[in-house]
């Protein structure tokens, strides 16, 4: 009977008339016309099952409709969340981002109809649960996420945590690495990593950390990743134990992460030996909040990307002579490395910025909104994929050294036909970032899985809750906020309602009458200023003054006069 309800309200839609419902149980349906007593239109329906209780028969519809189309109606009654339910499942399957607003233009777009938002909003929530499964639930088929991969890829480490609220276990978070992507970096990769979280889009408002390496072919290579609720020293300091576990420490190991307090106390209690860098952009943006001037834009970045340390004292002399109290805040709270001139020749990666980990959120963040189990699951998926191209492209490959190596090669000898007959001194470096450590990285394939309906049953003992939820204020952001370094949205000019020009407040105005500025200053009465507030640097996680600083500066008594000297 579900099943001729949905037919009775695409027929509805489709012929452009509406239906009121006399009788609706699992087993009969009768219907008449909505208009039957503005037009007297005879139209009705009268169906029920057959005794098999699966077939409807419709036993009566004497008539057809004699009454005025709803073509015109601003609102369709009859397309309900069952009937959107069905029509958005099919777009939901391509894109499960799609939002309400997108979804209601191509109903629009589609069927000729409008229908209020909240219904499609209603009939979006009903089609993804089928889709994608109850959300209660998803945190609980996280064992059986655990189970299958242990299944298909022996080894890897898929590490959940919850904790106990108001005597329910509730889902606190989750560490998941492939054995494939963790002996690919070992073997493959250079020992660098690109620390980073982003925020998660869907019903829980969680922290997606992420840890990207980078192959031979300067590709980013995902190693590991997880979610916790937020950035807190206990969340990263447990990533960053799990992390170790994996990986251990390698030899000349560099940890790029941004400038937040938490994710630095993490490397710094659990890889204290590894080279911690800081990502120059974060640096940067953090530093024009407070400081800004020519000189600061030609010669601090110039710094970070000097590779003498000559030529990063003289930049840096020259912001002491300007702007003593920059170079000053820059050693107190920038003073992990950012400058080329410093870094490790180790691990052969150069890398001033932490956009390797953003190239990783960019590449991830369609399917942030998902459930856990299913994002989990699509980002394994991305994962294998994206082995399965590299494989294609590491089996093509010739000789020990990669094309574009050799494109960059070939460009510095001035397109000097080179061929590589056996490995000298002079191209050991560039042997051991060719081709067979990128094929080294992709050797080991990831297996497929079934769909999550077909996961095994896990007997961990207790139904795991979903987190609690926090409410927050406005709508759910589904974007980062813009750092004051980014390119923001221009906006429109305010219009002054005394003079009719642009780019100012009426009680600014300077080319109105004063007349009507006084009369609009005794209606409205003139604005309050707001009461200044002193901004104090607030942070989830006290930063030790007194611990021992990486960034290596300059003396204070350098200053550009001794360069010119």
């Amino acid at each position: 009977m579900d099943v001729f309800r949905l037919a009775l309200s695409q027929h509805a839609v489709k012929r452009d008339f509406e239906y009121n419902t006399e009788k609706s149980t699992q087993r009969r349906l009768r219907a008449y016309c909505k208009r039957r007593d503005e037009d007297e239109c005879p139209w009705r329906i009268h169906a029920s099952t057959t005794a098999d209780r699966r077939t409807v028969m419709v036993k009566k519809n004497p008539f057809d409709h004699d009454c005025s189309s709803t073509k015109r109606k601003k609102k369709v009654k009859n397309a309900t969340k069952f009937w959107i339910c069905e029509k958005v499942k099919d777009w939901l399957i391509e894109d499960a981002t799609l939002g309400a607003m997108e979804l209601w233009q191509k109903l629009k777009q589609h069927y000729k109809i409008k229908i209020h938002y909240k219904r499609v909003y209603m009939g979006k929530l009903l089609a993804l649960k089928q889709l994608y499964g109850d959300w209660d639930s998803s945190f609980n088929n996280l064992y059986k996420f655990k189970a299958q991969v242990k299944s298909c890829c022996p080894n890897s480490i898929v590490q959940i945590d919850h904790h106990t609220i108001n005597g329910k276990i509730r889902f606190r978070r989750i560490f998941v690495a492939l054995k494939p992507c963790i002996d690919g970096f070992l073997s493959g990769c250079r020992p660098y990593l690109a620390v980073d979280s982003t925020f998660m889009t869907g019903r829980f408002k969680g922290q997606l950390a992420s840890a990207t390496a980078v192959d031979g072919h300067n590709w980013m290579y995902p190693v590991f990743f997880g979610v916790f609720d937020s950035e807190t020293n206990e969340n990263w300091i447990w990533f960053m134990q799990l992390l170790r576990q994996a990986i251990g420490s390698p030899t000349g190991l560099a940890i790029c992460t941004d400038a937040g307090q938490a994710v630095m106390i993490g490397v710094k209690e659990v890889f204290p030996e590894a080279e911690h860098r800081e990502c120059m952009f974060h640096l940067v943006s953090n530093f024009k909040k407070k400081f800004t001037g020519k000189v600061f834009d030609d010669h601090l970045w110039a710094a970070a990307y000097s590779w003498n340390p000559y030529i990063f004292d003289k930049n840096w002399a020259t912001m002491v002579a300007v702007k003593p109290a920059a170079t000053a805040y820059i050693r107190k709270w920038h003073n992990r490395l950012w400058s080329r001139s410093q870094f490790s020749t180790i691990c052969k990666v150069d890398y001033v910025t932490n956009n390797l980990a953003e190239c990783f959120n960019n590449w991830i963040k369609h399917y942030k909104s998902l459930n856990l189990d299913d994002f989990l699951d699509k980002a394994r998926q991305l994962i294998m994929i994206l082995w399965n191209d590299r494989r294609k492209v590491a089996k093509k490959l010739d000789g020990l050294i990669l094309p574009h190596i050799m494109k960059k090669l070939n460009a510095m000898t001035r397109a000097f036909n080179l061929e590589v007959v056996e490995c000298s001194e002079e191209v050991a470096e560039v042997v051991a970032l060719g081709g067979s450590s990128f094929r080294a990285s992709y050797s080991n394939l990831i297996p497929a899985m079934p769909d999550k309906s077909q996961w095994p049953e896990s007997d961990h003992g207790f139904f795991m809750h979903p987190p609690l939820l926090k409410a927050t204020a406005g709508r759910p952001k589904t974007e980062r906020y813009k750092g004051c370094s980014d390119k923001k949205r221009k906006k429109g000019k305010h219009l002054c309602p005394i003079c009719k020009d642009y780019g100012h407040h009426w009680h600014n105005c300077k080319k109105g009458n004063p007349d009507d500025i006084a009369a609009m200053l005794a209606i409205r009465e003139p604005p309050k200023k707001r009461a200044k507030t002193s901004k104090t640097a607030l942070s989830i996680v006290p930063y030790e003054d007194g611990a021992p600083t990486r960034m290596l500066f300059p003396p204070p008594r350098l200053t550009l006069i001794n360069f010119c000297q």
